[in-house]
């Protein structure tokens, strides 16, 4: 292209989006060559978005968890999202016929790695949770304006993450204008994940991908979700800031407030990080950089766990969605690992600790593409195991549901029965909630359900969904009810994780939820009031 046209091309993009909010394309390219080059920019989409999940986690799980509860739920409800994305991604993917490939060695970043198309020109690491670390969350999402040039000259590696789905989205339009709406959105329909499959308590959903509406509806939430939009701080609402700001109000240790923008950075109320409390780690170190033992093996292990939930996603995405809940219950149960191998001081490095080291590694398992040419003994084989996971599924749905009828008739005998004597309960959050925290076998539930009782009435709390996955399960549901003083009105969503033993009693229960209603109405009593109630001194118990 001389210079005169392209040129010309630059004017065409400026005015074209000045007037319409994306990048017209003249279209010249085959049916084929579109659908290839569109499947092969939203595969590294795919990529994009998983790169950022494995130092979000490390962000979260270094934290320790006597910290503000609004810097732990800012961290998790991240990479909650930025599963949504990823999610979203592999629908836009499949929408137009392509096969999203995850479970491969080269989907895996090798931190400390560059973006696909070496985007932002930014090099993400596996940081602890410090100014570093957040700071590069905010160099990630940073909003940045459009340059519609960048666009226009179709080399990725130029543009902005912001700049890159907007590329996507004008290539998808030109596509769909010269070949049509049905032959550039042909994918198998079956593959769509959809949105009663993937649930979380954000400002967003799981959207089905089948036409151009929907692809570019998606990829607004992913855009809006991660740098905000225009100059608009908040998504959906003004209780839910964009990634980049829930990243700086932690970094500038300040709250944002109605009327803040990109360029004002946070005004509000002061927000205290207590940057000592987490573990520090190298951030670049490899399994080879830890000597032989338990530790190094952990390492493996966890790596292993990490691979095998990128086989789960990869299952769910091509053909199977209703199997995502199971990556969603293996990721969930990746803190325990996380934080076991985290607890070792590295040898030979004074101050540091250990950490999982996200490499690629498989062990005990049949690569995706083989499974389907077992022969007819082991898909026997497959069967059987497939019809005792079914039964300890339905012995454990049966423990849920004994569970559950313990909480709606009171009876602690009956949810006793359902606990192994050494249970964790972790329903970690603020002190100011006095039965929040993380209570131990059956005496320390025993205090959780007293704490309970005396501090709301339940009207009612149910279940939605639950989904089960060997020993693990995942439940999600809400519960409303009022304060027991003063009577305030209260209601929340939550997810609740479960691990079950060999006799089916639950051994672990961990719960995810965004408790600032509960405290708003607490706090609206106001809580406590030293004469109705008779438990408004602060109970030990909470100090756990």
């Amino acid at each position: 292209m001389n210079m005169t046209a392209k040129a010309k091309t630059f004017q065409l993009a400026e005015t074209s989006f000045a007037q319409l909010g994306y990048v017209q394309f003249a279209d010249e390219k085959s049916l084929a060559q579109d659908l290839t080059e569109l499947r092969d920019l939203l595969q590294n989409a795919m990529r994009l978005e998983h790169a950022t999940i494995p130092p979000y986690l490390t962000l979260l799980y270094t934290l320790d968890d006597d910290v503000d509860w609004r810097i732990i739920e800012s961290l998790r409800s991240i990479v909650v999202e930025e599963m949504l994305h990823f999610t979203l991604t592999a629908n836009l993917l499949n929408a137009i016929g392509g096969t999203p490939a995850v479970d491969s060695p080269d989907f895996l970043p090798n931190y400390p790695a560059r973006l696909p198309y070496d985007i932002d020109d930014i090099e993400v690491n596996l940081y602890g949770f410090s100014k570093n670390g957040i700071f590069q969350g905010m160099v990630i999402e940073h909003p940045k304006d459009v340059r519609p040039r960048a666009i226009a000259n179709e080399v990725p590696s130029d543009m902005t993450i912001g700049e890159f789905y907007l590329y996507v989205e004008s290539r998808l339009r030109a596509a769909v204008e010269t070949h049509g709406e049905a032959a550039i959105f042909c994918g198998d329909p079956q593959r769509q994940i959809p949105p009663d499959v993937f649930y979380y308590g954000g400002g967003g959903n799981v959207l089905k991908v089948n036409d151009l509406k929907t692809a570019i509806a998606a990829m607004k939430l992913i855009t809006d979700q991660g740098e905000g939009t225009g100059n608009d701080i908040w998504v959906v609402d003004e209780d839910e800031l964009a990634h980049y700001f829930r990243f700086s109000q932690i970094y500038n240790e300040r709250l944002y407030q109605k009327g803040d923008t990109v360029a004002s950075g946070p005004t509000g109320e002061p927000f205290p990080v207590p940057w000592g409390k987490s573990v520090l780690i190298d951030s670049n170190a490899k399994v080879n950089d830890y000597p032989p033992g338990e530790v190094r093996d952990a390492i493996i292990r966890f790596n292993q766990r990490y691979c095998q939930l990128l086989g789960d996603l990869q299952t769910a995405f091509t053909g199977a969605p209703d199997k995502l809940m199971a990556a969603v219950v293996a990721m969930c149960a990746l803190r325990d690992d996380f934080r076991a191998i985290t607890a070792n001081p590295f040898p030979g490095k004074e101050l540091f600790h250990c950490a999982p080291t996200f490499e690629y590694s498989v062990a005990n398992r049949q690569p995706l593409g083989k499974q389907v040419l077992m022969a007819a003994p082991a898909t026997a084989a497959v069967a059987a195991t497939d019809s005792v996971d079914a039964s300890a599924s339905a012995s454990n749905e049966a423990t849920l549901d004994q569970l559950q009828q313990a909480y709606s008739t009171g009876n602690l005998q009956l949810a006793l029965a359902c606990l192994s004597d050494a249970v964790i309960w972790d329903i970690s959050g603020p002190s100011e909630c006095p039965y929040l925290g993380v209570f131990y076998g059956h005496e320390g539930f025993s205090r959780f359900w007293k704490l309970l009782g005396d501090t709301v009435n339940f009207g009612s709390a149910g279940v939605e969904k639950s989904f089960f996955s060997g020993d693990q399960a995942m439940s999600y549901g809400g519960e409303q009810g009022t304060t027991k003083c003063g009577r305030v009105p209260y209601r929340y969503d939550w997810a609740i994780r479960y691990q079950f033993n060999e006799q089916h009693q639950i051994t672990l229960m961990r719960q995810y939820f965004n408790p600032l209603n509960i405290l708003s109405a607490l706090k609206a009593a106001p809580y406590p009031v030293p004469a109705a109630c008779p438990h408004s001194a602060k109970p030990q118990s909470q100090q756990q």
